[in-house]
Order: structure tokens, then C-alpha cells, then sequence
């Protein structure tokens, strides 16, 4: 019972049993005299005992309430980062609510002891607070990967094609499914040019646009392919030295899809162009191809370089062709697009190579213009030849129809009548081969020395001397 304390019972005068004091009959039936202080000091022990049951009660409502506030004043895991290492303080150790581990992962001294007057109280012990065993970590998709170098380049390769001219090759890329992108060094005057794609296929396109002043020709497609890939434009506004650029472009005119890459040198003016200089190659052929940032984004267009200048090229501001697509004016300049602004770049005299290149295609040039007037003499005696001796078809096409005499065994003397026939053939053979000779010298030297293609190209078909047998 709960009063049966030896303070809290008397003595049954009848049969000796202990009886409490707040109870007046005896379990043999014998009346118990009830002393009135005695049972007032019972009732005052049970509201005592109560009060200390309420008080054992908000303890534990205390204790809830300091652990509520420590979660909510608790830093964050990734406040934690910053935060100076906090100092534990006596306060901590000695109060009742804060988890306490010995140091070989045991509750502490005090731990035990307060979980033992929880357990008197008849409340379950608080469950120790739970300690992360790492902070979380940022989400691994919280930043985007970067695409790799390689994906950037297969991206972009099928927009950027090989242009082909009238006057020679160069580069130009996608910017829409109709709309080409180029220098105007490149088209010249040419109305139409062909546009011969990663693949290998080609296609006509009309020069819609030029503007010298800047050195853009804008191009438009006869018929668009409605899955074009093409490169986004970006802006040279935003561009910062140390930056990686890309340039694609056909190489030597030849080379298609030839990659370089670089890094921004500076962002100049030339006038009211805006030009991006960079050390990424840019050789002769890149004129007109794309200079892409390190995600694809069209920033530039390749325009020129220094000759022996290590690293030293540059590309007109895309923004420019952007203003032009977009009707506004791409600039105040009026001139052709030229580094006068930056003299100090341009080389005072030149290079060794430099001036090798240069004679070597002044003297082609003179070369090819000689040997037309050669080929233009002997045409009128192959003409009498034609109608006195030789009337059968001449197989093939040629630019002076006696280069057949400089096919092998394609006219003999033994074709022909005996006599004058037979002999001119012969002193006609001869006068052809020293042509042929002559020509092919030429073309080796004008190679040594660094021509390009296109101007040999050129040459040859300005002065009539188009023969696929310079190389035999």
C-alpha cells in the first residue's frame, strides 16, 4: 500500500494490525480512532507528493523546450564550413539536456546521472542527438558538365564548309539553314559560289551581301536543307584575354575542316572594326571560317594573319555580321577593312620566306604570261596542220587544242601522210615539249616556294593554260 510506511499507520487496538491513519475501521471490524492533524499532515504529504510529480513534469517540458532550441539555433551543415570551431564550455558539459559521450563512445558521469533522475521521475531518458558522420554534399548536378573539346569541334564541323570561287577557295559556316557566312576577300565579285560540305556534297549559293568595310559576304542558299547543323553567334563584348578559342577552317584551300586552337590575345580596333587577335593558326584557306568559343558559339570570323608572325592572327567581331544580318549598320567604315589602327603590328620589312613567296609568284606569273604568248603562236600553225594532214577528232578538251601533242602517243607521225605531214609533227612535237617543259619548271618552282594553289590556279586559267598534264 502506499501508506503502509511505518510514519504513515497505527496500531488496531483490537487485533494489533497496522492500520493507515486515514482509515477509521480496522480489517476485524474494530473502530480505529481518526486523529484530525494526522490526517491533514496525509493530505498535505499527497499534495506534496503531487507538486513534485508536476515538478518532475516540467523538467522534462524544460528540458524539451532547451533541446527544441538548440536544434533551431543549431548552424547548418553548410554553415558549418565557415564557422570558427566552437569551444565547448563548462555550461555545456553540466547541462542536462545536451548529449554527452565519454571518450570511448560511453555516456558520460553526468549523462548516467541525469538519465538515472529521469528514471526516478519515471520519464524514459532523451535519446542522445544524432552526429552526421559527414556534412552532405552539393548536388553533383548543381553545375553543368563542360563539354569536351571534341564534342565542341564534331558539333560545329558540319556547319562550316569549303567555299569555291572563281578566284580561288576559302571558308565560310552556317549561322542559318540559308544563310552562309564569309569574308569578301573570298567571293570578290562572284555572284554565285559553290559550297562543298564535310561530306562532300556541294551546293550553290548566292552572295546576298558584302560588306568590304568589314570584310563580311553574306550568303544565302538556293535551297536550304531544313536539318543544316549551324553555329550559334555570341559577341566579342564579352571576351577576355587568356580565353580558348577554336578556328575551323579549309587549310591551304585544301585541307577541309582543318582545327587549330588558341587562346584570345586581345580584343583591338582597326578603325571602327572590332577585331579579336589570337594565336590560334589561322593559315591561308581559314579566311572566312568560323573562330569559336570554348562552347561553340561563333565569336569571329577568321579574316587574316601575319606571315611569319608566330601566333599573330585575328578575326572580325562577330557582332558586325550579326548587324548586318539584322539590317543595322555594322559600323561608321567605309574603307576596306585593313589594320591601319595597328601599325605598330605590321612588319617594317619582310621575312626571308616573305620575300621568297613573293618572287616566287612574281616570276610564275611572268612565266605563264610567256608561255601564252608561246601557245598563242603556235596556234595558227596547228591550224594549217589541222586541215592539210590531221582530220580525225582530237580526244579530249583542252585550252589550246595542240596540247594533245603533249599527251604521249596521242599524235604520231605514223597518223599522218608520209612527207611535210610526217616532219611537221615531229618539229611540232618538239616545239610542244619545250612548252611542256618550261610550264612544269615553273610549277615546281612557284611550289618551293610557297604559291598558293589558287593563285596558280588563277594564273593558269587567266592566261588559257588549263591542262591536266602539267604534273606528267
Amino acid at each position: 500500500m502506499p501508506d503502509s510506511g511505518p510514519g504513515l499507520s497505527r496500531p488496531c487496538p483490537s487485533c494489533g494490525r497496522r492500520v493507515p491513519k486515514s482509515v477509521a475501521v480496522c480489517r476485524c471490524g474494530a473502530d480505529v480512532p481518526v486523529v484530525e492533524s494526522e490526517v491533514m499532515d496525509i493530505e498535505a504529504g499527497q499534495r506534496g507528493g503531487l507538486s513534485l510529480a508536476n515538478l518532475a513534469i516540467g523538467v522534462l517540458l524544460l528540458a524539451g523546450v532547451a533541446a527544441t532550441g538548440y536544434w533551431s539555433l543549431r548552424p547548418s551543415p553548410e554553415a558549418a564550413f565557415d564557422a570558427p570551431p566552437r569551444q565547448t564550455a563548462i555550461a555545456d558539459v553540466t547541462s542536462p539536456g545536451h548529449a554527452q559521450t565519454a571518450p570511448g563512445g560511453e555516456p558520460s558521469a553526468e549523462r548516467r546521472a541525469w538519465d538515472a533522475e529521469l528514471a526516478k521521475a519515471g520519464s524514459p531518458a532523451p535519446a542522445p542527438i544524432a552526429t552526421p558522420s559527414a556534412l552532405p554534399t552539393e548536388p553533383a548536378a548543381a553545375l553543368a558538365a563542360t563539354a569536351s573539346l571534341e564534342d565542341v569541334v564534331s558539333r560545329a564541323m558540319p556547319a562550316v564548309v569549303l567555299v569555291e570561287t572563281s578566284s580561288g577557295r576559302g571558308s565560310g559556316f552556317f549561322v542559318r539553314p540559308d544563310t552562309i557566312i564569309t569574308n569578301v576577300h573570298v567571293v570578290k565579285d562572284d555572284g554565285f559560289v559553290k559550297l562543298r560540305r564535310m561530306d562532300g556534297t556541294t551546293l550553290t549559293a548566292r552572295v546576298d551581301r558584302r560588306s568590304p568595310a568589314f570584310d563580311i559576304a553574306i550568303l544565302k542558299l538556293v535551297a536550304p536543307s531544313a536539318g543544316q547543323v549551324v553555329i550559334p553567334m555570341g559577341s566579342a563584348n564579352t571576351l577576355r584575354p587568356g580565353q580558348e578559342v577554336i578556328i575551323i577552317g579549309s587549310a591551304l584551300g585544301t585541307l577541309q575542316n582543318s582545327v587549330t586552337r588558341g587562346i584570345v590575345s586581345g580584343v583591338r580596333q582597326s578603325g571602327s572594326a572590332t577585331m579579336v587577335q589570337t594565336d590560334a593558326a589561322a593559315n591561308p584557306g581559314n579566311s572566312g571560317g568560323p573562330l569559336l568559343d570554348r562552347n561553340g558559339v561563333a565569336i569571329g570570323v577568321t579574316t587574316m594573319g601575319f606571315r611569319d608572325q608566330q601566333g599573330l592572327n585575328f578575326a572580325v567581331a562577330i557582332d558586325h555580321a550579326r548587324a548586318i544580318l539584322e539590317g543595322r549598320p555594322a559600323g561608321s567604315a567605309t574603307a576596306p577593312l585593313a589594320l591601319n589602327d595597328l601599325k605598330s603590328l605590321t612588319p617594317a620589312l619582310p621575312s626571308e620566306s616573305e620575300r621568297a613567296l613573293d618572287e616566287g609568284q612574281r616570276g610564275f606569273l611572268a612565266t605563264a604570261a610567256a608561255v601564252s604568248r608561246a601557245a598563242d603562236a603556235l596556234d595558227s600553225d596547228w591550224k594549217s596542220f589541222r586541215q592539210s594532214c590531221y582530220t580525225s577528232p582530237v580526244p579530249g578538251s583542252f585550252s589550246h587544242e595542240w596540247f594533245v601533242m603533249l599527251t604521249p602517243r596521242a599524235v604520231t607521225a605514223a597518223q599522218v601522210p608520209a612527207g611535210s605531214c610526217a616532219a611537221f609533227v615531229i618539229e611540232f612535237q618538239q616545239a610542244a615539249s619545250r612548252i611542256g617543259r618550261e610550264m612544269r619548271d615553273a610549277l615546281e618552282q612557284a611550289r618551293r616556294a610557297g604559291v598558293l594553289p589558287g593563285v596558280v590556279r588563277d594564273a593558269l586559267r587567266a592566261n588559257r593554260l588549263e591542262f591536266d598534264g602539267w604534273d606528267r
